[in-house]
């Protein structure tokens, strides 16, 4: 069931990393179809994982059955605090942060994250209950131009705001094919030369509706607490306002000669230069990791 529903990005990179010694503690942020947490097991490494998506805890609950030396918490990364105190009793030596998607979540109608099946306006696989159908029914003129302009890079964002603000006055966009219609009749210039045209918007959306770059920056915030000494931080981004957060997160937190950049007693020692990106086989394999990038640091402190 793990392995056929869902393929893990970049996996013998990410084991690069790992020191096979000895037996690791392993922090999953991001179980989602538990790919790269069953390659974790596999080496005999003790994992702990973390999901909001109920399809992941039940592929949890039958990886449980299997290894006595698997976890799983229902929390959103964001929320490491959650995790029970009597069991965390010790740090990581290794965390991952895949920001994809599992196979369950891109596939979910009920989500509606892809634009290739119609489906009720959503978008949120937190279950949070606020969804793409809000932003773009409820939202004044300036708050879209503003989610457009800063998660989907849209330059033609206020274009795209008043021309959606002026179609729902005739009638509520209800669906993803229906808002896919919106845009196509905006005249706005999307870059889709090599991607869908609706894939700016839909990103947007998504990471409005979900808070996505906001829950990035709270656990970055946190996420050296929960790090043990020369333990390995690696974070799999999908575009480039999360690659740049990770980025500059590693570069404002970084580890040089005894200095620690951020004038505290932590930082990183970077690993990756420039991000690891996936080989063009695996891209053929899985075209969903095309866009991926990898950055590692390790904890020095």
């Amino acid at each position: 069931m793990i392995t056929n529903a869902h393929k893990p990005i970049m996996v013998n990179e990410i084991l690069s990393f790992l020191n096979n010694d000895k037996k690791l503690s392993i922090l999953d942020c991001t179980f989602g179809g538990g790919g790269h947490t069953l390659n974790f097991l596999d080496l005999g490494h003790r994992v702990t994982a973390i999901d909001e998506d109920l399809k992941a805890q039940e592929i949890a609950k039958e990886l449980k059955t299997k290894f006595n030396k698997f976890h799983f918490y229902k929390i959103n990364f964001k929320d490491l605090e959650k995790i029970d105190e009597d069991y965390l009793q010790n740090k990581f030596d290794f965390i991952l942060l895949d920001l994809g998607f599992s196979s369950n979540q891109l596939e979910d109608i009920q989500i509606g994250i892809s634009f290739k099946e119609n489906s009720k306006l959503n978008m949120n696989y937190l279950n949070s209950g606020f969804t793409a159908y809000d932003i773009i029914n409820n939202y004044t003129e300036e708050d879209l131009s503003r989610v457009f302009a800063d998660y989907g890079e849209i330059k033609q964002s206020l274009k795209l705001a008043k021309f959606i603000v002026r179609k729902r006055k005739d009638k509520f966009i209800n669906t993803n094919f229906e808002l896919i219609e919106v845009l196509r009749d905006s005249g706005v210039n999307f870059r889709s030369k090599k991607i869908h045209f609706a894939t700016q918007a839909f990103q947007a959306l998504r990471i409005e509706c979900n808070k996505e770059l906001d829950n990035l920056n709270i656990f970055l915030e946190k996420i050296y607490n929960y790090l043990n000494k020369d333990g390995i931080l690696a974070i799999i981004s999908f575009h480039s306002l999360e690659d740049r957060i990770v980025k500059n997160y590693f570069k404002t937190n970084s580890f040089k000669k005894d200095n620690f950049k951020n004038q505290q007693n932590w930082g990183f020692e970077i690993l990756t230069k420039k991000p690891i990106t996936p080989n063009q086989i695996e891209i053929k394999d899985n075209p969903r990791s095309r866009s991926s990038k990898l950055r590692v640091g390790r904890f020095v402190n």
